[in-house]
């Protein structure tokens, strides 16, 4: 008689199958979502970013269409062009502060009270003590004839004062208003 093996009735091992990719584990899950958040906080910065530089750069552009305007006019144009070079430059920043800090501080500001809220949210003396002083009183001005220095000097102080608001604010659009003394 034979020997029988008694294992050769036996069915082969059966192997596992491989293990799919898909549907991935939890914590791929949170992993996941967490990169997805991140992104879309990045993005969201991102074009907040490039909203406030744009913002920045139609008021600068704004600034500098009436200085080449100015740069242009004629002699006999010239006290026309230099008024509306210094109502540019106000409208300008008093739509930006407008932005920047609580409307109904910064709205009535005029005058003297209007040029040391330039210098205090700006950091700068360019606007009480410097050429761009000048401010105070435009509203009441029917011409204005500037020297080269002195209106660019008045560009420059508003692109500058411009420039540290933007620079400045981008983390709110609403911020505390520097103190203002009545």
């Amino acid at each position: 008689m034979e020997a029988e093996d008694p294992l050769s009735d036996l069915a082969d091992i059966h192997l596992p199958g491989a293990v799919s990719f898909w549907p991935p584990a939890p914590g791929w899950w949170v992993i996941a979502a967490i990169v997805l958040a991140l992104i879309a906080y990045g993005c969201f910065v991102l074009f907040r970013r490039w909203q406030l530089q744009r913002r920045q750069q139609v008021a600068a552009a704004e600034i500098q269409r009436a200085w080449q305007q100015w740069q242009q006019s004629k002699v006999t144009e010239a006290a026309q062009a230099g008024l509306l070079l210094l109502q540019t430059c106000n409208s300008v920043m008093k739509r930006v502060a407008l932005v920047h800090y609580p409307e109904q501080e910064v709205a009535a500001l005029n005058g003297q009270r209007w040029i040391e809220f330039l210098d205090r949210s700006g950091g700068t003396t360019d606007f009480t003590t410097g050429p761009a002083r000048i401010l105070a009183d435009q509203a009441y001005r029917r011409s204005y004839v500037a020297d080269a220095n002195t209106a660019a000097a008045l560009v420059k102080a508003a692109e500058q004062w411009i420039a540290r608001q933007y620079s400045n604010k981008q983390k709110s659009s609403k911020q505390a208003m520097p103190e203002v003394h009545a």
